[in-house]
């Protein structure tokens, strides 16, 4: 290997690292804590328990600030978009619930999952062994 391609090769690698490191916590643990967030959403949606609901889609907002932040590094537009957008979801979703709107809460927490289906489709990849890459 020539030094050109020895040095391109370590400077990718440290670009990639220094994004890796810039994360708080890994990707996985937080989507694992969406995948948890939305299932009590739900379950506090269709159980009428507003205030619950309200908790789990401000939380899910935060969550979502995250996902932006770890795409952002990746400069992944769609990613980031769809994560800003599940943002803005979460936050009707919460104001509904506040409003003791259980109606317009559920169907602001239809479009968060559309939002999380899209990236999802555009950005993870299921392994042999069932585990997920992420696609930048």
């Amino acid at each position: 290997m020539n030094s050109k391609l020895a040095l391109a090769v370590i400077l990718i690698c440290a670009a990639v690292m220094t994004i890796f490191a810039q994360q708080k916590r890994p990707y996985d643990a937080i989507m694992k804590d969406v995948n948890a967030t939305f299932a009590s959403l739900k379950k506090n949606l269709d159980s009428n328990s507003l205030s619950s609901a309200a908790e789990d889609a401000a939380k899910l907002e935060s969550l979502f600030h995250e996902t932006e932040t770890f795409w952002s590094a990746f400069k992944t537009k769609d990613a980031i978009d769809s994560s800003k957008s599940a943002q803005s979801s979460s936050q009707a979703v919460a104001a509904a619930a506040k409003e003791g709107n259980g109606q317009k809460a559920q169907a602001s927490y239809g479009s968060i999952g559309k939002f999380c289906k899209g990236c999802h489709d555009n950005h993870r990849e299921q392994m042999p062994d069932k585990s997920f890459k992420i696609k930048p």
